[in-house]
């Protein structure tokens, strides 16, 4: 196993203090745990098979829901974006897939089936996906031949913790569906922590499992365990003279004789080729700033005099000892797409 390249470490004992953390905040209900985009990006099948004691799990593409079974994953799988035609809906039954229904396409293709699990979703203020709660009658007769498993809704605004949009999303929401006999889940991360109202029989933390906020503050939060600490080694260290420039296009100049740390990770990995310059990273457990421009396979990293690092030393880039938040800061980003965009030649590395 080579060392020499960016390794993502990915904490599963993290993933589980998360994931009680999300149960404790409803016990009563039941979790619907978001393992799409890879969960993430910390690996779909090993983050199912952790966690176990997860109610359901939710995914976005059909491909994801075929991995797990093919894993051997037998905890119930809800497709998050529902069926596109009549061969994924086969698809999905050969799989046992419960579906998330939110068009009018979708209930025109399941009327002529029967005997699928399914969630409806409804259109309560984000206007991407839903149907819309006045025609909710219809739309449930519509599907008649099938289990209803509940009632669903998406939350647009919940990482602003006081949001108007969210309280009038959950009263459009509780108006269509406290008359009717089925389960109802509208709270994502950000409505399990902040907003207790939308907690329902069941909740869908996504986010929050890996350890990040999922409020637009980006501020950390001590509640959550960061589950994925990335990062690289040096491979060289380089002695530059003030004037001098580094890395592509020149556009840092040393203000002085220095050491520049040379690591390999680079935006084929994922590292945001936006990080502007002074974006921290941790190495030799000081936080020292980019100087230079984010390439393909490397970063340049400035030292201070007084730094003892060398070649085959891994610095950090965010993870244990540097928020994921704080990289979002700096690259005017959100922990989401952080996560989600590591590269697939990034080793995951499962630790416990």
């Amino acid at each position: 196993m080579s060392m020499n390249s960016a390794r993502a470490e990915i904490d599963l004992a993290a993933i589980s203090s998360n994931f009680a953390r999300a149960r404790s905040s409803a016990p009563e209900s039941k979790i619907m745990a978001v393992i799409k985009g890879d969960a993430y990006g910390h690996g779909i099948v090993e983050v199912a098979r952790h966690l176990n004691a997860a109610d359901a799990f939710g995914v976005a593409r059909l491909d994801e829901a075929v991995t797990l079974r093919e894993s051997g994953v037998k905890t119930p799988l809800t497709l998050l974006e529902g069926v596109l035609d009549s061969s994924e809906l086969e698809t999905a039954r050969h799989y046992q897939v419960d579906l998330v229904v939110h068009s009018d396409h979708q209930i025109a293709i399941l009327e002529r089936e029967s005997g699928f699990r399914i969630w409806l979703k409804l259109e309560t203020g984000m206007h991407r996906l839903g149907m819309p709660v006045s025609g909710l009658g219809q739309s449930l007769a519509r599907l008649k031949g099938h289990e209803i498993l509940g009632l669903m809704g998406h939350l647009s605004n919940a990482d602003t913790k006081d949001s108007f949009v969210t309280r009038n999303q959950l009263r459009v929401f509780h108006q269509a569906t406290e008359p009717l006999p089925y389960a109802r889940s509208l709270a994502n991360s950000a409505g399990l922590l902040q907003h207790p109202d939308t907690r329902a029989d069941w909740n869908r933390p996504g986010l929050m499992l890996y350890g990040a906020t999922p409020f637009a503050d980006l501020e950390p939060l001590a509640t959550l365990r960061a589950a994925m600490t990335l990062t690289a080694p040096v491979i060289a260290v380089n002695q530059v003279g003030k004037g001098d420039t580094v890395g592509y296009g020149g556009i840092w100049t040393a203000p002085a004789d220095c050491r520049i740390a040379v690591l390999a990770i680079g935006y084929a990995d994922g590292y945001p080729r936006e990080a502007p310059m002074n974006t921290p990273v941790l190495i030799g457990g000081q936080k020292r700033p980019l100087a230079g421009r984010v390439s393909m396979d490397m970063i340049t990293v400035e030292l201070a005099a007084e730094d003892k690092v060398g070649i085959g030393d891994r610095g950090v880039l965010w993870g244990n000892g540097l928020p994921i938040e704080v990289i979002s800061r700096f690259t005017g980003t959100i922990p989401y797409a952080l996560m989600c965009g590591v590269s697939k030649r990034v080793p995951r590395d499962y630790v416990s």
